[in-house]
């Protein structure tokens, strides 16, 4: 979400009504600011400046996947509206110990399902630390209205281009896993603007996702999670816990190829092309053309024979049969 990206549910402005009352916590132009109520606060980007305390909220139940350490119960969430086929990633502008109470209070108008410790020299638990602050069926307040109520958001803490440590990716790659795994969301991995409503789902970054319908983008020029985060990076702890995802092999025409895992089979080489099926893990298929590169993955042009159809699908979760 990076706190200071625009912020809350906007189901008020869509025609829904929000589960919290409206304030005058908005700017000009009626969007919420995070690094604006940072500032308000006196948590500046990396003082991590306690706003409060957790005392009350923090138990050791609740957590929904075992890479979360923590529970602590932010106050903004709502209920969803539609199912969750989404999990967008944030870095929070600012230390751990200030997100964390930005992201739990109620006077914020922001949360996060998630948020991941980067750093071992901030205030707050060693770097790979896991809080989970809203439960899966509920919209926390970490992108627009769109993007709340179709995905789990995970917060990173990151400022002042400081880099993000080994120790937070492997946590956070754990917990995607987790989340793709129980809501069955495709791990794919979305690097440029996407109309998240028309597509079946996967891992994207907050810049990619709709600042209000999918003619809009802006997000006031913020480009959260990057520059920082690599996602090439992320994608490859994701797919499997050595990086490799049980696919990734060179193939030739006519090779017999079967996929590693859940996979989207689309009309075109491109994640933003139409997905035509999606091939459960074990599926068998022939490699009838291809390879073709597209947003940084090769792509090999499948005939599926069980369904008979013809697809293309990512090199990296195929195998040879």
């Amino acid at each position: 979400m990076c706190l200071d990206c625009a912020g809350r549910d906007t189901a008020a402005s869509n025609g829904h009504r929000n589960d919290r009352s409206e304030t005058a916590r908005t700017d000009d132009d009626g969007r919420w600011k995070r690094r604006r109520f940072l500032q308000a606060t006196g948590v500046a980007a990396g003082t991590g400046t306690l706003l409060g305390t957790q005392s009350g909220r923090v138990t050791a139940s609740h957590t929904e996947c075992d890479a979360a350490d923590r529970w602590v119960e932010a106050a903004n969430h709502s209920a969803r509206d539609h199912g969750i086929d989404w999990i967008v990633i944030h870095v929070t502008a600012g230390a751990y110990q200030g997100a964390l109470n930005t992201l739990t209070s109620s006077d914020s108008g922001v949360s996060s399902h998630y948020l991941v410790k980067n750093y071992d020299w901030t205030e707050g638990p060693s770097a790979g630390h896991v809080d989970q602050l809203v439960h899966h069926d509920r919209a926390a307040w970490h992108a627009r209205y769109i993007a709340n109520h179709r995905s789990i958001g995970i917060e990173h803490e990151w400022f002042d281009d400081n880099g993000i440590t080994d120790a937070c990716y492997e946590s956070s790659a754990d917990l995607v896993r987790c989340i793709a795994d129980m809501h069955d969301i495709p791990l794919e991995f979305y690097t440029s603007k996407t109309c998240i409503q028309n597509e079946p789902g996967g891992i994207i970054g907050h810049t990619h996702v709709p600042d209000g319908d999918c003619n809009t983008f802006d997000h006031g020029g913020r480009t959260c999670p990057y520059p920082d985060w690599d996602m090439d990076h992320f994608a490859d702890l994701v797919r499997d816990s050595d990086g490799g995802g049980g696919g990734g092999d060179t193939f030739e025409m006519g090779d017999d190829v079967v996929t590693t895992t859940d996979l989207n089979g689309r009309e075109q080489p491109c994640l933003n092309d139409d997905v035509v099926l999606t091939l459960s893990e074990g599926t068998q298929a022939e490699v009838m053309n291809g390879p073709e590169q597209c947003d940084d993955i090769t792509w090999w042009g499948l005939y599926v024979p069980s369904a008979n159809e013809w697809v293309w699908c990512s090199e990296n979760y195929l195998a040879h049969a």
